[in-house]
């Protein structure tokens, strides 16, 4: 299972669209470049450690999808979400 940076790429970009960020607002989501971000969008360029993390933060979803296209319910995170919108009484149940 290799990393094909061609199809990191365009998942990064299809995130981004999803989500209706411009390039912009995405780079500084992700504490990155906005010309990095293209870089990595028409795979120019590979991406660091903190680029994914910046990117897998910002984008919501786990590093194995956007390396791998693996879709991976992340329920811990959703899971807590439902949890924090709970009252007390609601929790105990």
């Amino acid at each position: 299972m290799g990393i094909h940076y061609d199809d990191i790429g365009m998942r990064i970009m299809g995130l981004r669209k999803e989500k209706g960020y411009s390039r912009e607002q995405l780079a500084e989501l992700a504490n990155i470049s906005v010309s990095f971000l293209y870089e990595i969008e028409t795979s120019k360029k590979g991406l660091s450690v903190n680029s994914l993390i910046g990117l897998v933060e910002a984008l919501e979803v786990s590093a194995d999808y956007l390396l791998y296209g693996k879709t991976q319910v992340q329920c811990e995170k959703n899971i807590s979400r439902i949890l924090g919108k709970l009252d007390s009484k609601d929790l105990q149940r």
